[in-house]
């Protein structure tokens, strides 16, 4: 059923590689066609990917005659692949959309980035897996310092670790340990290169779970549990201290990351003690985690683009009132920190309490405490997060005159960040929905499936949940209404009781108007790494040379 499928799905990936490779050569007034081309393709993949996902057809293969000899590409569309694809052509269709009525030149630009991301996803052999790669990261935003010798290095760690060998041989292998040290050398080299997350998840996943064997060491799950609950920690405290909106949106990120990754070490665990019950709702946790990032990450980056565009700043202290000037931004905005935080039917919330229910279906250790207090904290810092970026952005008044002549999105532009808005506030109403058809990918990667365990709303409590709501609510009404002051307010509430500005400071006192918060700003910065472009060639063949010397000698 899926043959007529896979093929179509290359040829989009082929359309939009030549798309993107046009933008760069064509005038300034065909740059719109160029973004509704795009849109249109990344349309119809989405709905053939979303097609093969529901039809739970078996998987399907196709070998290309490209490549050099011995190498040729290998794709296959399988469970966790149609998962992907189809939260990838969403999240691109929305985001070639609004570029082509905002930065039309970016649009090419998304087009080309999607066909990596697509190649990358549909790869079922090193080579493949490679070229997408390379596609995907290298047209993705890079730090200059980085240069081309950084992106070659990555693309090297991130896939050459199975450059010329088929998925396929790789599952009829017996002995796949040399599988988890490729895994250990790419995964720090793709987060230190700041490799595209809701991919290296992807990569994470399939490397981890559908190449690793049915018993992986345990030492994997373990080494991923503390990476993935430093990274939450790490990112959760990010966005709650940063002083610009993309870092603050950038750790609500890594903070998913490092939740989907604490899922993929939990099913390792699960894997490895022949426990199905914690391997299954671990898979579905690191799943759930995966599509909320992926759909709330190019969301934040839109909103980030367009309060940059419009507002003239990222930075918090001179932002502020943005809710009355751009306020389908401000709305994108709320979805974007509502999925991030631990809120009831928020994806954030069910991604939480999958994982609460994989820890208690664990074995008992001090690990588990460790993971648990990881998950707490990073759930109040995602809270402080969505409180302080909101509130300091948004509410309030403005800071400066740019920000108070903030215009909105366009309206030609709204529909794709208000399609990405009410597919991530559906994914935490009726998560339900999405785990059916995530329910092969789980089968895939756990070998059960969730099969009738999953209703309408999922794994949650839905009746009960509804009920504390409601009762929460209410007494807060109440107790504003009956308990609250009703003297006259001589200052507006922002102020925080300071006196009224004089007449010569119309947007309010600087030292009223604190962007901080009560945690202290991280001062860790990564390393920058200057490399003369003419090195790049050299270290991007060493880089390869000692990766596969590696991996040979594993082996």
């Amino acid at each position: 059923m899926t043959d007529p499928i896979l093929p179509l799905l290359l040829g989009i990936v082929v359309a939009l590689t030549a798309l993107g490779a046009a933008a760069g050569f064509v005038a300034r007034r065909v740059r719109p066609a160029i973004g509704l081309a795009g849109t249109a393709l990344a349309g119809l993949g989405s709905m053939l990917s979303l097609l093969a996902l529901a039809m739970r057809a078996e998987p399907d293969g196709v070998g290309l005659p490209l490549g050099l000899p011995g190498m040729a590409l290998r794709l296959a569309l399988d469970p966790l692949a149609a998962l992907f694809l189809t939260v990838a052509f969403l999240a691109g269709t929305a985001r070639i959309a609004f570029a082509a009525e905002t930065a039309g030149a970016e649009a090419g630009t998304l087009a080309l980035r999607l066909a990596g991301v697509v190649l990358t996803i549909l790869a079922a052999d090193g080579t493949a897996l490679t070229l997408g790669l390379a596609l995907a990261v290298g047209t993705g935003h890079v730090p200059k310092s980085l240069g081309i010798a950084g992106l070659g290095a990555l693309a090297c760690f991130a896939a050459l670790a199975l450059v010329g060998v088929s998925f396929d041989a790789v599952r009829a292998e017996l002995d796949r340990s040399w599988m988890f040290w490729a895994l250990a050398l790419m995964g720090p080299a793709a987060l230190a290169f700041g490799a595209a997350r809701p991919l290296f998840v992807y990569l994470l996943l399939r490397f981890a779970l559908d190449l690793g064997g049915p018993s992986p060491p345990v030492w994997v799950g373990m080494a991923l549990l503390a990476a993935g609950s430093a990274g939450a920690m790490f990112g959760g405290w990010r966005a709650a201290t940063g002083a610009e909106t993309d870092t603050c949106l950038e750790g609500l990120t890594e903070r998913q990351s490092g939740l989907a990754a604490i899922g993929v070490g939990l099913a390792l665990v699960g894997k490895a003690g022949d426990l199905p019950a914690l391997t299954t709702l671990a898979v579905a946790a690191a799943l759930f985690a995966a599509l909320s990032q992926s759909l709330s990450g190019a969301l934040g980056q839109m909103v980030a683009g367009a309060v940059l565009a419009n507002a003239g700043s990222r930075r918090l202290t001179s932002l502020g009132g943005l809710i009355h000037s751009m306020p389908w931004v401000a709305t994108a905005l709320a979805a974007v920190l509502f999925a991030g935080a631990v809120l009831p039917f928020g994806g954030g919330f069910v991604t939480f309490w999958l994982q609460l229910q994989a820890l208690a279906a664990a074995p008992r250790g001090i690990w588990l405490a460790g993971v648990a207090a990881a998950l707490a904290l990073s759930a109040v810092l995602s809270g402080v997060a969505l409180v302080r970026l909101f509130g300091v952005a948004f509410l309030g008044r403005p800071r400066g005159p740019r920000t108070a002549g903030a215009m909105d999105i366009p309206k030609a532009a709204r529909p794709g960040p208000w399609a990405l808005s009410v597919a991530i506030l559906a994914m935490g109403v009726l998560p339900g929905p999405v785990l059916m058809l995530a329910d092969g990918a789980i089968g895939q990667l756990a070998g059960v499936p969730m099969g009738e365990r999953v209703g309408w709303f999922g794994p949650l409590p839905a009746l009960p949940l509804l009920f504390l709501a409601v009762v929460i609510g209410g007494a807060v009404v109440w107790a504003v209404r009956r308990r609250g002051g009703a003297g006259h307010r001589v200052v507006p509430a922002w102020n925080e009781g300071f006196a009224p500005s004089p007449p010569w400071l119309p947007f309010g006192e600087p030292l009223t108007q604190s962007a901080g918060g009560f945690l202290p700003e991280l001062a860790w910065t990564k390393p920058r790494w200057r490399v003369p472009r003419v090195a790049g060639l050299p270290l991007l063949l060493a880089a390869v040379a000692v990766l596969l010397a590696v991996l040979a000698a594993v082996r």
